[in-house]
């Protein structure tokens, strides 16, 4: 994850609030430089799915004719097309093959890694999990921390792919 700043406002104090990691259940942030590790139990969710925003449109804008090309309507649904694919090979990251908790990081950044070494171990159930580096290269950013959580398919490492 990326990490998020939220300036706050409270009681006529200011706070900036860094999101370091969120999961379904906890978020790792930092409060004006000190960390705190936050439950989360009740985000609101289940209420926000049957919020609809607000929106007004200039009546201008709604009178406007659309032309549509008709390469991107799909046959008889009246959909535009999307194009999904099965596969995504990016040679420049590794991701979290599963969600847990990252126990021990075995490499740091300017590393050289070879195809299939081990890089992290991730616990998920009470299972220990070794997450191996699908292709050789530098190691160029390392996004988590021993302790953080992650969810799968999230960028763990990313790479830059050795030359050939």
């Amino acid at each position: 994850m990326i990490e998020k700043e939220i300036k706050l406002d409270i009681n006529g104090k200011d706070y900036s609030v860094i999101i370091e990691a969120f999961s379904a259940k906890e978020a790792v942030v930092r409060v004006n430089s000190r960390k705190y590790r936050v439950g989360l139990t009740d985000l609101g969710i289940e209420k926000a799915a049957d919020e609809k925003p607000e929106t007004t449109v200039p009546s201008a804008v709604q009178k406007r004719p659309v032309s549509v090309p008709a390469a991107s309507v799909s046959a008889g649904a009246g959909q535009p097309a999307l194009f999904r694919p099965k596969t995504l090979e990016d040679r420049n990251s590794i991701l979290a093959p599963l969600p847990g908790q990252i126990q021990k990081i075995f490499i740091r950044e300017g590393d050289a890694v070879k195809a299939g070494q081990p890089v992290m171990i991730i616990e998920a159930m009470k299972m220990e999990n070794e997450v191996n580096a699908p292709n050789p290269g530098v190691v160029v950013d390392i996004r988590f921390r021993e302790g953080d959580s992650v969810n799968q398919g999230e960028v763990l490492i990313l790479l830059k792919p050795e030359d050939r």
